[in-house]
């Protein structure tokens, strides 16, 4: 929107007020561009923006509720997994258990056998010094 503006009246007013017709001109021209409105027609309008953060807010309510959706679906998902690794561990450890059984059950008779080897020398050693001795 413009306003209407006599730019030769006024340049020839500033002149006969003692002005150069130089700054004359260049103070009608400062006036002429301070008079001349924007166009705002491409601006949004009160009614616009309440449009937009409507919308804005219905997608960030939908992006909530599915990513609700989805942290409840990772979640049992991830329940589930663990639940598995631990039947998985202790599987493993009830294998691990029964090793070392075995291993300590092998030890325990190879000293067995040892310490009666060795107590066996003994009261042979003994036997033959007493039988000796006499």
């Amino acid at each position: 929107m413009n306003i209407a503006f006599d730019t030769l009246g006024a340049t020839k007013r500033l002149r006969d007020a003692g002005l150069e017709e130089r700054a004359a001109e260049a103070i009608v021209e400062l006036v002429q561009s301070t008079t001349q409105f924007p166009d705002i027609s491409g601006l949004a309008t009160k009614a616009d923006t309440a449009t937009k953060a409507d919308l804005a807010n219905m997608a960030t309510k939908a992006d909530l509720a599915e990513l609700a959706h989805a942290t409840k679906v990772d979640l049992a998902e991830l329940g589930h997994s663990t639940k598995m690794d631990i039947q998985a561990l202790k599987a493993d450890l009830a294998i691990t258990k029964t090793q070392i059984l075995v291993e300590l059950n092998d030890k325990l008779r190879f000293q067995s056998f040892a310490l009666m080897g060795g107590v066996t020398a003994v009261v042979g050693l003994a036997t033959a010094i007493i039988k000796l001795g006499h």
